[in-house]
């Protein structure tokens, strides 16, 4: 029971944090987080926001971001970074939307119980422009029922090259000891440095000083890290470099495959936190698993660019797949909230709520383990959608629509935690989509607007089996 306890506070740190709305500073986007922990990892998924820094005083500059970190061969390992950046000062309020993807190879790979040295070297590609992040962080903020941003894009770029180096090292100082206080705990300093150019002449580097206790499943840490941004011409990467330039005091904890860490700036005044989900196949070989099971369960999710919460219930359904076979089939029930903006305008939502269900299939991908899973689902349900009018153009909404919709879903799901006390916690990469069996439109303040329409967004989040 405790361990299932701690699987649902997972879930609920990690809606939490999404659903939380500000960020002032963040990572290189190119470039791997640091993770001060002895355990590899295979998957990292990073949400970048200031729910765990000093909670949102200023909503700008960095203002949300997901790294992705994926191993996909031995030493190599892929990046994706997706941040929005906004500027509401004067005199030049604007957003841009950055997308960076790089690959990295890891030319030193020293690592044992008591030390780590890694050198990695990538390079890869980063651009700015258009990439819907004000209709996902407007989606996010009618959630919570925080304030819109309406900001012009300034500019966009087809994309500069990339290049970066990325050292750490780890020393263990202190072995576990059982006389002495925290005992068990292996006391070590984590160093970090990093750099990263671009073809446009922009260089950003950070480097990072930690104190750690680690012990099986669990690290804490505490240090200083200092940051540089140089190069940059447009007023809202300018901006948002400038306010990522300082000294900040960091302060980090893992509990198994959860990561929660807290960088607070020194001159800034700013801050941000991150939440992080880590998956190691390694970890999973020596647990084992039942491979292939299909279990009971839940998930939790986010849909972007039309931000949309989704939680779905799942049953085994072992009547639809014969006995040998390696796919599992399960019954799976959802329930849809959100207030997406209506494409770009941000004076017009559309509110959102969605019941369905759906029959699933999954598979295990890799052999002799329960680590990474292949899966697909498709249903039906009913979708009922109103569009709601704010801001200076006139407040007020349309009559509600409602349409039967055909629903399907696919993609990959990594275990997080592995099998513990009946319960393991997964992390969900896939897409959803739905198709209205009709479309309709609706008057809303003199015009005419179509809703109901067809859609497929990006989904995020975490499974709980049991």
């Amino acid at each position: 029971m405790r361990r299932a306890a701690n699987g649902v506070a997972i879930v609920a740190a990690f809606a939490v944090t999404l659903a939380a709305g500000n960020a002032i500073a963040g990572e290189i986007p190119g470039i791997r987080p640091l993770l001060p922990t002895l355990q590899e990892s295979d998957l990292e998924v990073s949400f970048g926001n200031d729910f765990l820094g000093r909670g949102g005083s200023v909503d700008d500059f960095r203002t949300h971001q997901v790294v992705i970190s994926a191993k996909i061969a031995d030493r190599w390992r892929a990046n994706i970074d997706y941040s929005i950046l906004t500027f509401s000062g004067e005199p030049e309020p604007g957003r841009l939307d950055q997308v960076a993807i790089s690959l990295g190879y890891e030319l030193v790979n020293l690592r044992t119980e008591t030390r780590v040295d890694s050198i990695s070297l990538g390079s890869g590609l980063r651009s700015v422009g258009r990439f819907a992040g004000d209709r996902i962080q407007n989606g996010f903020h009618r959630i919570i029922s925080s304030e819109i941003e309406d900001l012009p894009y300034t500019g966009n770029s087809d994309g500069d090259l990339t290049a970066w180096v990325d050292a750490r090292r780890y020393r263990a100082i202190r072995a576990p000891a059982d006389d002495e206080f925290m005992g068990a705990w292996q006391k070590g300093y984590w160093l970090q440095a990093s750099s990263l150019v671009t073809t446009a002449g922009q260089w950003d580097s950070s480097a990072t000083v930690l104190a750690v206790l680690s012990k099986p499943g669990n690290d804490i840490w505490l240090g200083i890290r200092s940051d540089w941004r140089e190069g940059y011409d447009d007023v809202v990467l300018r901006e948002t470099a400038s306010a990522e330039d300082d000294l900040s005091i960091v302060l980090g904890v893992r509990f198994g495959p959860l990561v929660i860490e807290t960088v607070q700036q020194v001159n800034n005044d700013a801050s941000y936190g991150q939440l992080r989900l880590v998956s190691s196949e390694n970890r999973m070989r020596r647990h084992g698993t039942d491979v292939g099971r299909t279990r009971a369960g839940m998930s939790f999710s986010i849909l972007m660019p039309d931000v949309q919460l989704r939680l779905t219930g799942r049953v085994p359904l072992s009547l639809l797949t014969a006995g040998s076979s390696s796919w599992r089939a399960a019954a799976i029930a959802g329930l849809e909230y959100g207030e997406p903006q209506y494409k770009s305008d941000a004076s017009l939502f559309v509110r959102s709520r969605q019941l369905d269900a759906a029959i699933e299939f999954e598979r295990p991908l890799t052999a002799g383990s329960d680590w990474l899973h292949a899966y697909w689902s498709a249903g039906a349900g009913w979708r009922d959608e109103k569009l709601v009018s704010i801001g200076e153009t006139g407040s007020g909404s349309a009559m509600p629509v409602g349409r039967a919709t055909i629903t399907a879903g696919a993609g990959l799901r990594f275990d997080g935690a592995g099998s513990a006390d009946g319960w393991r916690l997964r992390i969900q990469l896939g897409l959803v989509g739905r198709r209205p069996l009709s479309d309709a439109n609706v008057d809303l303040n003199g015009r005419s607007f179509r809703v109901q329409r067809s859609a497929i967004d990006l989904e995020l989040g975490v499974a709980v089996d049991f």
